[in-house]
């Protein structure tokens, strides 16, 4: 289906409990009319819940990880400093390819001690009452195979666990263009590749079709991409277009990331990297 032809249905931010009780009720209005409406595939919010409400007992959760799932809990090894990275690196007439390669170094490193937080505090906690209902979870993620282990680690730093009711328990590669790698639940896509481009194939691979997917993102073009392929091939789609990460507090700030870099071997905290910049320490 064509991005242009695409019906949002709702958009939501909460300026107050009146918004908060029209978001209630223009939710549920939405989840009886979805059946009845064929366009009617992508949702925009910035609360979990509102996924939740589509998920039955034949649908497959897609979750995205950096900025939906979790953030950094510093502003060195956040997602939001890896793109300053790269656009430092656009600006200097790099293609975006060879700004990804020129980044990646720095990102492996600090994922390795990147502390991660979730950005709602029902976001978590709903994943696992879908896993317990036997919903079929998984990771997919943009993030390369070499900070694979690193982000299996940050996913079980939140009390979390993909494989329980992923739809393969096995780790293997799906071929394509870039390296990529599914483990412990979770399709690592790489930047170079397409959600969408990576995930038809993994179910091939594992002979399997879900009837019907359920995807949250942070980012609109991903939710959009994947509509698009599952479209050709008779799924059942709701893109979740999540908007958490516009309305929390911001953890990233280049001052600070760049301070930080110089204790790379051990992130600090912003509060600790704050408190040594403004008595002169560099």
């Amino acid at each position: 289906m064509p991005n242009h032809a695409t019906l949002r249905l709702l958009k939501v931010v909460d300026k107050g409990d009146t918004t908060i009780m029209l978001r209630k009720l223009l939710f549920t209005l939405t989840t009886l009319l979805l059946p009845l409406i064929g366009e009617a595939r992508i949702i925009e919010t910035a609360h979990i819940a509102d996924a939740i409400q589509f998920i039955d007992e034949e649908t497959w959760f897609l979750v995205d990880l950096d900025n939906t799932m979790f953030e950094a809990k510093q502003a060195l090894g956040h997602a939001n400093w890896f793109y300053d990275e790269m656009q430092k690196r656009l600006q200097k007439g790099m293609s975006r390819e060879e700004a990804i390669r020129d980044s990646y170094p720095g990102w492996i490193k600090t994922q390795q001690v990147c502390p991660v937080k979730p950005l709602e505090e029902d976001f978590v906690p709903s994943l696992i009452a879908l896993q317990n209902r036997g919903i079929v979870i998984m990771g997919l993620t943009h993030r390369q195979p070499s900070v694979a282990q690193s982000t299996v680690h940050q996913v079980a730093s939140l009390g979390f666990d993909f494989l329980k009711t992923a739809p393969s328990k096995d780790s293997f590669v799906v071929p394509a263009t870039s390296p990529t790698l599914y483990l412990q639940g979770i399709l690592f896509v790489s930047d170079y590749n397409k959600k969408g481009d990576i995930f038809l194939p993994f179910l091939s691979m594992i002979k399997q079709s879900p009837k019907k997917v359920v995807f949250i993102d942070d980012k609109r073009k991903n939710v959009e991409e994947l509509e698009q392929a599952l479209s050709k091939y008779g799924i059942e789609y709701i893109g979740v277009y999540y908007t958490a990460i516009e309305h929390a507090k911001p953890v990233y700030s280049r001052e600070v990331a760049e301070f930080q870099y110089k204790f790379l071997d051990k992130i600090m905290s912003n509060e600790a990297a704050t408190l040594l910049m403004e008595h002169g320490l560099e």
